[in-house]
């Protein structure tokens, strides 16, 4: 990532806003935008798969469900935050994880510019494929400030959404039964 690049670009910004990027609150803003922006987006170029290799085998097939995982991304229309939940239901096929390496693994996905439908997607796949699980199950719910403070601004709206691997896609009791589980 090009931090310098970034400064000059956000000064410009602040220049075509019009304001004075040399007034006292501003001089340092372009630097802090760049360091925030290195933060924003460290899962370009990672792949959130290499967070998942530490498994643990297990003879079991019962229902994994982590829950209230908190995350923020960067909508990549309008460079706005979202941000929410992320719901997560496996059925193991003789590997679990731990509940850690899933959050690094969302974390390298919000982390990049990034639209709400393709983080639940891209996480179910990576679950998915590392685990051979099974099935996956993926329920986003999000707040975009892209709804919140311009076009439609409705404050409370929030959007969720749901991605669904191997018999999750098929079986409507097992996606009845992770979503009572997850009341």
């Amino acid at each position: 990532m090009d931090l310098k690049k970034i400064e000059k670009s956000f000064a410009s910004i602040i220049d075509a806003i019009g304001e004075d990027k040399n007034r006292e609150g501003l001089i340092n803003t372009p630097e802090r935008v760049a360091q925030s922006y290195s933060e924003f987006f460290s899962g370009i170029d990672k792949d959130p798969k290499d967070m998942l290799q530490k498994t643990i085998l297990t003879d079991k097939k019962d229902i994994v469900i982590e829950k209230n995982i908190d995350f923020y991304s960067m909508c990549e229309h309008h460079f706005l935050p979202f941000f929410g939940t992320v719901d997560i239901a496996y059925i193991p096929n003789n590997k679990i994880i731990g509940f850690g390496h899933i959050i690094s693994a969302l974390e390298v996905l919000a982390k990049r510019p990034q639209l709400q439908e393709r983080l639940g997607y891209q996480l179910a796949d990576a679950l998915y494929e590392a685990l051979q699980c099974e099935g996956v199950m993926v329920i986003v719910k999000a707040k975009h400030l892209c709804m919140t403070m311009r076009g439609s601004k409705k404050e409370n709206s929030e959007i969720i959404t749901t991605s669904c691997r191997g018999c999750f896609e098929n079986d409507t009791l097992r996606r009845i039964e992770v979503i009572n589980l997850l009341k």
